[in-house]
């Protein structure tokens, strides 16, 4: 796929010496120089600026200047008054867009200049002559008309448009967000990507891509619910319950309203209430207990008097989950999974998924490297994943047609690095 451009690449300009015969190139020379910059110009853009050009002039009570012997006034140096004189064939540079052009023909008067085509200037970015050092602050960009025609679709590129065409793709996709962004935000960029924030519009992440884009900052979300008082809300009873394994021929119901006993831990409760029920291939009793002196272990045996029988009836204390916390989040689980947790109990404990936190990407394999990459290029990864809160990945090209990694060493060992050494083009190992 062709890489769009934001410069006009095919020009007719340096084709005219070769189109014009050959007896007019000797006998109209100077015809052949004027069709040859004419098309320049046609392919040319042009900056309308402002900056500072101090002219030398007399003491006169009219306004009279001094003139050069071509007629053009004489500008005082730079640094006196003077800090917007460019000189024609030097290059410029935007201060924010860092967009370069060549400047064709420079005019002073007129704070304008024709340069070679480039629509990644910003309107109101300053921008630096690199031979003479001049600045000024870009008013206008326009492309002449061969630019204009044979870059037509381009304009309709968020990428490769003039600047002063986003104002019009805002008012066409942003009619109701804010013109001024924060410091730093592309307009082209957020053009690109504000489905997203029209996508998360109303949720916490909604927010805080507003306030990053339009403000800067990173905001707090805080709920109404997190600080909210309800009226009757405070829990004046625990219940606090007890797992175990009856003995054989010992029904739950005889320990109600007897005293338990723990015969390791020495503990002792009033057993309240006793329900039976099945775990798996286990017959689990709960208890229901009331003032609880000491704490019993897992696995120890309590007793107690039967309330239907003159006789000591056992049990055997099981473990249950309260509360859980993960060291090992492992991979591959989705939300209302179900995960069964070894060890506890009857050993046919389970725990339900509730929400899975987002990740990052901690390593690639390139397993097809394309073509007509370059170092420093942007590149953009996929996903096949149908997820909707996956935030797109971006990496730079540092090697193009492989490399060799020169030996690691110790950390304290500054002559070894970890750059990599470069083959040279049309190299084959």
């Amino acid at each position: 796929m062709a890489k769009n451009n934001s410069k006009l690449v095919t020009k007719l300009s340096p084709l005219i010496e070769g189109q014009v015969p050959d007896f007019v190139q000797s006998e109209h020379p100077v015809f052949t120089s004027f069709l040859k910059h004419y098309y320049q110009y046609l392919e040319a853009g042009r900056i309308i600026y402002t900056g500072e050009l101090d002219y030398l002039r007399q003491q006169t009570n009219t306004l009279e200047f001094i003139l050069h012997e071509d007629g053009e006034r004489v500008v005082t140096e730079t640094g006196t008054g003077t800090t917007g004189l460019f000189v024609t064939g030097e290059t410029i540079t935007g201060a924010t867009s860092k967009a370069t052009a060549e400047i064709l023909v420079e005019h002073g008067r007129e704070k304008c200049l024709y340069i070679t085509s480039q629509q990644k200037f910003i309107t109101g970015e300053t921008f630096t002559g690199g031979t003479s050092g001049a600045t000024g602050v870009i008013s206008s960009y326009r492309a002449n008309p061969v630019q204009n025609i044979q870059q037509l679709l381009e304009y309709a590129n968020v990428d490769n448009t003039i600047y002063d065409f986003l104002d019009k793709m805002r008012d066409q996709f942003m009619n109701a967000i804010p013109e001024t962004l924060a410091t730093g935000v592309s307009k082209r960029k957020l053009i690109k990507n504000i489905r997203d924030l029209y996508s998360a519009k109303g949720t916490s992440e909604g927010h805080k891509l507003f306030f990053k884009a339009f403000l800067g900052e990173t905001p707090e979300i805080n709920y109404p619910t997190e600080r909210l008082m309800r009226s009757s809300d405070g829990q004046w009873t625990v219940r606090v319950v007890l797992r175990v394994t009856a003995g054989a021929n010992v029904l739950g119901d005889e320990a109600i309203n007897q005293v338990i006993v723990g015969q390791t831990s020495g503990a002792s409760a009033v057993v309240v209430s006793a329900s039976s029920f099945s775990q798996g291939d286990f017959a689990v009793t709960e208890f229901i207990l009331q003032s609880v002196e000491g704490t019993f272990i897992d696995g120890e045996t309590v007793t107690a008097t039967s309330n239907t029988r003159d006789v000591d009836i056992n049990f055997v204390v099981s473990s249950q989950m309260t509360v859980s916390s993960v060291t090992n989040d492992g991979i591959l689980n989705s939300t209302l999974d179900t995960l069964n947790v070894e060890s506890l109990g009857s050993g046919v404990s389970e725990v339900v998924v509730e929400d899975i936190l987002t990740g990052s990407v901690s390593d690639i394999i390139v397993d097809d490297v394309g073509q007509q990459y370059e170092v420093g290029d942007t590149i953009t990864f996929t996903s096949d994943s149908n997820d909707t809160d996956i935030s797109t990945a971006t990496g730079i090209v540092s090697v193009v047609g492989g490399g060799i990694l020169q030996e690691t060493g110790t950390l304290d060992d500054s002559s070894i690095t970890a750059d990599t050494i470069t083959l040279e083009e049309s190299t084959n190992i």
